[in-house]
């Protein structure tokens, strides 16, 4: 890109105040455009001290340093176009669908006609307290303002966006308890029954249970292979490279795999009527949430069973080296996540608590009110 010289501006006397006059750059114009600034009353402020208060606003602008450039031309929607053929094409099918949602629902509407380079940190802190945000979440606002730097090629900066504080109370994510996944798993019927059993007692997310093929069943060892996650009826990677794991279950649930195989040898484990991969949100709306209205349980999803076994494990006093192998996380921060203890397990931990000098209360109640009059008589 071309640069300018430097400019000093103009200063000018109009109705008894000082006014000062430069050329900025508009992107896509060739002809800059004149600004005009009040910089004092007359009265107050000599014609040198209003020149030193217009240097110091086009150095403010950055027109007048070295470094300076004109504005590209590009906008962010040609920026988007160009990106989508080279980056996005080759993420994963369901963070191509995130991105393009964060695209199409908040970032072209708004940054569409934007010169790149007027995409500043200050421009996008003004933009995230705007109304049209005000619904979404710290977190949700956080992943839209990464697909923006992500189309951008750039990054704001450590600190130079201020996101929201999450407001009022945070309900924690749904996690069934024991006597929850065992109602769940009773009421539930044909695969559906092995299918929410399985996920309780694997901790497996549900593309991943969704992908499991026959030969990821290893009877011989007890244990069940996970490599592979589905997505869109479709086999992929999975989430991440520590989502590539074996994870150890008791033999009893080796046992109704083999039982619900009936012989099978290959395939997937679960398949729909019409002898398709299943979909999550079928699974949701036809099978998990009408059984939890059915029983009187609060709403949850699938994830709900990752939840119960990450819970289980810790209160069972598992070690997190194994927890994060069996569950395919790398942080144990993850684990504390997904991690949530129950009352009787607190209850119980407190019992275990060796009582401080409980014959101290009774001394304490003994002793009388300080006097310090006595104490002077004495």
């Amino acid at each position: 890109m071309s640069r300018r010289t430097g400019q000093n501006g103009t200063i000018e006397e109009r109705n008894g105040a000082w006014r000062g006059r430069f050329l900025v750059d508009v992107p896509g114009q060739m002809e800059r455009q004149k600004r005009s600034v009040v910089l004092g009353v007359k009265k107050e402020m000599t014609k040198s001290e209003a020149k030193r208060k217009l240097r110091e606003i086009i150095r403010q602008e950055g027109i007048d340093l070295p470094t300076y450039v004109i504005p590209s031309t590009e906008s962010f929607g040609q920026r988007v176009q160009q990106w989508e053929q080279t980056y996005v094409v080759k993420r994963k099918p369901s963070n191509q669908d995130l991105i393009q949602y964060h695209l199409k629902v908040y970032l072209l509407p708004r940054w569409g006609k934007t010169p790149v380079e007027l995409i500043t940190a200050k421009a996008v802190n003004e933009w995230i307290v705007a109304p049209e945000l005000k619904h979404l979440s710290p977190t949700t606002i956080k992943g839209i303002v990464t697909t923006l730097q992500l189309a951008l090629g750039k990054r704001f900066g450590r600190g130079a966006i201020s996101y929201p504080s999450k407001m009022g109370v945070q309900d924690d994510p749904r996690c069934y308890t024991v006597e929850e996944v065992q109602n769940i798993v009773e009421a539930a019927g044909g695969q559906y029954k092995v299918l929410f059993k399985l996920a309780a007692e694997t901790g497996a997310r549900a593309g991943e249970l969704y992908a499991l093929a026959v030969d990821d069943l290893l009877f011989e060892h007890n244990v069940v292979r996970i490599n592979k996650s589905m997505y869109r009826q479709k086999v992929g990677s999975p989430k991440t490279k520590n989502a590539i794991r074996w994870v150890n279950v008791k033999p009893y649930v080796m046992e109704m795999l083999q039982s619900h195989l009936k012989g099978k040898t290959e395939g997937l484990v679960f398949r729909s009527k019409r002898n398709t991969p299943l979909v999550n949100c079928v699974v949701l709306n036809k099978h998990l949430h009408p059984l939890l209205r059915k029983l009187g349980l609060e709403r949850g999803g699938m994830h709900g069973f990752r939840h119960h076994r990450v819970s289980t494990l810790v209160m069972a006093g598992t070690p997190m080296a194994v927890i994060k192998k069996w569950i395919g996380h790398g942080s144990e921060e993850m684990v504390n996540r997904y991690t949530h203890l129950r009352p009787n397990f607190m209850q119980d931990e407190l019992a275990r608590v060796p009582d401080f000098a409980p014959e101290l209360g009774s001394k304490i109640a003994a002793f009388a009110p300080f006097d310090p009059g006595m104490q002077a008589m004495a």
